[in-house]
């Protein structure tokens, strides 16, 4: 049965490889893309009191720092420079602390991409976005110097940020797969809210035939939440390894 997989495994790829449908050969109308992201995300950061007091998510509430985040993405691209882009995280709890405190966090996003700038090997533009952002922290028995600490707070938000985008893509004669090494940068700055995101990543662009394209990712992503709340401001970072699948049509 294994010899079997293997063999159609490597039949396939051959097809994929010496195919005659090239990803870079992208109409001029409406493409739509859809998929999935796994992010291995790991937190770090305070819960910083109105004294100044800083609460550590992991040395003193005792969080555990690693979760997996399901984020779902989607996008329209029109006339080949506009694309509009949707993006949502499920709700991701980081807890399992000794004592029951918790956070969990949930985001949409909606952004626009100007790709100014395009050429068969390299993509260039600017994006911005805004992001609805919602943190709910569960405080138990958390004592700091003299103080314990027994409270919960959450907080919803709306996040505009802007930034910019690029993409390298190494074409590769008579070979139907198309790699990409891409970056994108957002931030915002203001009114007690400060974002800073990033991200790098790695693939190859799949043909099923002239229209429909499998993408697969991997990368790299960093996220920065300043967010002042009623009882406190959250100063965390959510960082790690992403994998990405997508398909365009």
């Amino acid at each position: 049965m294994k010899r079997i997989l293997l063999i159609s495994w490597l039949t396939m790829m051959c097809f994929l490889l010496l195919g005659n449908a090239y990803c870079w050969n992208v109409p001029a109308y409406l493409r739509v893309d859809t998929g999935a992201r796994m992010w291995f995300s790991s937190i770090e950061g305070d819960l910083i009191q109105s004294d100044r007091t800083k609460l550590g998510l992991t040395d003193n509430l005792g969080l555990k720092p690693e979760a997996l985040a399901w984020e779902f993405l989607g996008s329209a691209r029109f006339d080949n420079i506009h694309v509009v882009r949707l993006k949502a995280e499920t709700t991701t709890v980081y807890g399992q602390s000794p004592n029951g405190s918790s956070l969990k966090t949930w985001n949409f996003e909606m952004g626009y991409d100007l790709d100014f700038y395009m050429t068969p090997q390299i993509l260039f533009g600017s994006n911005s976005k805004l992001c609805v952002v919602r943190l709910d922290t569960q405080v138990k028995d958390v004592t700091v110097g003299a103080e314990t600490y027994n409270y919960s707070e959450n907080k919803t938000r709306t996040a505009p940020s802007m930034g910019f985008h690029g993409t390298f893509y190494p074409i590769l004669d008579g070979v139907s797969l198309r790699p990409s090494v891409s970056g994108r940068v957002d931030w915002w700055n203001h009114d007690s809210l400060e974002v800073w995101d990033w991200e790098v990543r790695t693939g190859v662009d799949i043909p099923i035939n002239a229209l429909w394209i499998w993408s697969v990712h991997g990368g790299y992503q960093f996220r920065r939440l300043r967010l002042k709340r009623d009882m406190d401001t959250v100063d965390m970072n959510r960082t790690g390894f992403f994998l990405e699948t997508s398909l365009l049509f």
